[in-house]
């Protein structure tokens, strides 16, 4: 075997740089230069499990809905799209508000194919911060508003089609209600009878209530109910059921008590707030409580 056949003689010979392109040097000095002084961009953490259930479209021109979706509701590509060899997007992950959307090219041969105009089987549900403003910016872009904002119990609410085919409806929810009582509500009952014990033992037998020991004689809280309910036994002015109307300033529900015709006792403080006994003009009790 010839020396220039021995594979390890020749790789000991030494080797002898060779010049890079000069074209291709300056491209590739431009790039490093660029990519070290880009700011990174932040991206948000993701979690590594896969969702139970995510949408996953059919769009006319996926490289035009991607831009789209980003530009009318802020959604960002998560990685490369999987570009199929005859240039059809066959794969991509959009993050739109947090949550996770695949697209893709029609691919016919395989039965996929987007929505045929005006007939869609699907809705979208995206809950945007502002709602006029979502419908707005999406019409402006080419979407078809099949619903313009408006409120409803549900929250305030649009409805588009994109230009994709696709429907959505935009939504920003009705803030939950407030735990506490709005003013005006029925917060407390009490049951003023002549005798305590015989009451529980009817309301026990009727209602199943069971009670606890109150704060006063003969007094009884009843458990678990809504609204809360006391028992009070014993010789009272008044026979029956006395409700408690929670108010938000009770000096104000006071004097609007007496301005009314009604009558109103002293404002007394108790561990849950302040509270005043009074009377209807036509001289049915009740109390006022602010808490």
């Amino acid at each position: 075997m010839s020396d220039a056949e021995r594979p390890f003689r020749a790789l000991a010979r030494r080797t002898s740089p060779v010049e890079p392109d000069p074209t291709f040097a300056a491209e590739l000095r431009e790039r490093l230069r660029r990519a070290l002084l880009q700011q990174p961009t932040p991206v948000q953490p993701r979690s590594s499990a896969m969702s139970a259930l995510t949408p996953y479209l059919v769009v006319r021109d996926a490289r035009a809905a991607l831009a789209w979706y980003a530009e009318v509701f802020g959604a960002r590509t998560v990685g490369d799209p999987y570009v199929d060899e005859d240039d059809r997007i066959g794969h991509a992950e959009l993050d739109v508000a947090g949550a996770t959307l695949y697209l893709a090219d029609p691919y016919p041969e395989l039965g996929l194919t987007g929505p045929e105009d005006g007939r869609v089987a699907v809705t979208l549900h995206l809950a945007v911060p502002d709602v006029d403003a979502a419908v707005a910016r999406a019409e402006a872009a080419g979407a078809t508003v099949e619903r313009p904002a408006a409120d409803a119990p549900y929250g305030r609410t649009g409805v588009v089609v994109d230009p994709y085919g696709h429907r959505w409806m935009l939504q920003h929810p009705t803030p939950a209600p407030s735990s506490g009582p709005r003013p005006g509500d029925a917060v407390y009952l009490t049951l003023q009878v002549p005798d305590g014990a015989r009451a529980r033992d009817f309301y026990e037998a009727v209602l199943g209530w069971a009670f606890t020991p109150g704060r006063v004689q003969d007094g009884w809280q009843v458990e678990g109910t809504t609204p809360m309910v006391g028992l009070h036994g014993g010789d009272h002015t008044d026979l029956g059921v006395i409700p408690m109307y929670a108010v938000d300033d009770i000096e104000v529900a006071v004097a609007a008590v007496r301005t009314a015709g009604g009558e109103a006792g002293e404002i007394e403080r108790q561990s849950y707030g302040r509270s005043a006994l009074c009377r209807d003009d036509q001289g049915l009790p009740f109390w006022l409580g602010q808490f």
